[in-house]
Order: C-alpha cells, then structure tokens, then sequence
C-alpha cells in the first residue's frame, strides 16, 4: 500500500488544498440538499438529484475508464500533443493525455455506462407513485426521458446509444480541454488545479448533455458539488493501485 508521507511526488501544500476543496463542496452539498428539502422534500431532492447524475454516468464512467486504458502494462502509450510544443514554450497537453487514454476511455466508458444506465433507465421508466413529492411527479420524468424513451415507456434505443457515446465523449474532450489550460498556467504536471481538475469533464459532457436531457440550472449545482467527491474517490483509489502518480 502507498503511503503519502514517503511519497515524494505528493506536495503537502496540493493535499491541503485539494482536502479543503472536497470538504467544501461536501458541506456546500449537504446545504443544498437540506435546503431543498425544507422547500420541497427529502425524496425530492434525491430524485433530482438522481437524476442529474443519471444523465452524467456515461462521463463519470469514461473519466475513470480513462486511467485505466491510459495506462495498459505492454502497450506504448501515445500522446496527444505529439510530443509538440505550443507557442509559450510548454507542452500543450503533456505526457499525461494520450489517445491510449482517449479512446480507449471512450469505448470503455460508452459500453459500461451504456450497460448501467440500461439497467437504471428501465427502473425510472416504470416509477409510478409520486405521493410524497412536492415538485416530482410523471410528467416531471417524462419530460426528462422524453429523447431516450418512446410513448410506450420502452428505450428508444438509437437516440440512447447516441446519448451515450456523446456524453461519454465529453469526458475526454473535457480532460484535454482542462489539461490544455493547465499548461498554459505555471503549474506543471501532477500540481493541483482545483476546480478544472475536478469540473473538466463534466462541464463539457453536461453542455453535450443538454442535446438529450432537460439540463435544469440546479442540476449543475449538483453535479458541481458532488463531482469532486466522487473524482477525489476515483482519484484515490488510482492512487492506491499505481495507475495515477498523485491522487488528484
């Protein structure tokens, strides 16, 4: 098992920062939810809330697929960039994105997430008791799987599949997007980059998301809040297994 204290690629100050950045976010998440709960309800905060992350799977799947492609034992790893540098002098994405990462964090992704959403879609497709909502009820869901569902409450399987593969390619787009912008700054590979370490992947597949789904402002505030508890979960644990140099 790795140890932090003897690892001489963690900064004590970057796991400082990135702990007072989750716990934020936690506690932010947890004022959220209580404040809609005393709007609302607690089931109907959860719902939504539910359903925000529903919608994000194909991207939270491919960001983790991605660590796990990128690094194959065996296989030559082959950077986006090229090895290039762009006019500042610096890399412009880095050894850390490569078209390992890329695609095959993209097929992985669409085809787990493809299988999990399946699974969850045909449970929120035969929800009918709304009794103890206040702002949920079945046109509420309908509307949101108006794309992905057809009037007779069975998957409209290719407008899902594509939802899938799109969403899902948000992932990495928005990975090469935050590393892109990582480079431009002083900040070198492996230092945190709160926020756009965390958010990256899910802005971009969230704005892909909005072709498919219903994307309500409140969803955003969910997935803002709860995606760096989740990402500093995944980040951990390719920590713990050797696929990530640092746990952010």
């Amino acid at each position: 098992m790795r140890r932090i204290k003897d690892d001489p690629n963690i900064n004590p100050k970057d796991l400082r920062k990135e702990t007072i950045f989750v716990a934020s976010s936690a506690i932010i998440l947890f004022i959220f939810l209580l404040i809609w709960s005393i709007i609302y309800t607690f089931i109907d905060a959860i719902v939504v809330m539910g359903l925000g992350f529903f919608m994000l799977v194909p991207a939270f799947v491919t960001n983790g697929m991605m660590v796990l492609a990128g690094k194959i034992k065996g296989i030559k790893s082959y950077p986006m960039d090229g090895g290039r540098y762009y006019k500042d002098g610096k890399r412009i994405l880095g050894d850390g994105k490569t078209w390992n990462g890329f695609i095959g964090g993209w097929i992985l992704g669409f085809v787990v997430s493809s299988v999990i959403c399946w699974w969850f879609l045909n449970r929120i497709g035969e929800a009918q008791v709304y009794d103890n909502f206040k702002l949920i009820d079945q046109d509420y869901v309908l509307s949101f799987l108006d794309l992905i569902m057809n009037d007779d409450n069975h998957v409209n399987y290719p407008m899902y599949f594509l939802s899938q593969a799109v969403i899902a390619l948000g992932s990495p787009i928005g990975d090469a997007i935050g590393s892109f912008i990582k480079r431009r700054t002083s900040l070198e590979r492996g230092e945190v980059f709160l926020f756009w370490d965390q958010n990256d992947f899910v802005i971009v597949s969230s704005a892909l998301a909005l072709f498919f789904f219903p994307l309500r402002w409140y969803y955003w505030v969910f997935l803002l809040l709860i995606t760096p508890l989740l990402t500093a979960l995944a980040n951990w644990v390719g920590y713990l297994i050797n696929k990530k140099d640092v746990p952010w």
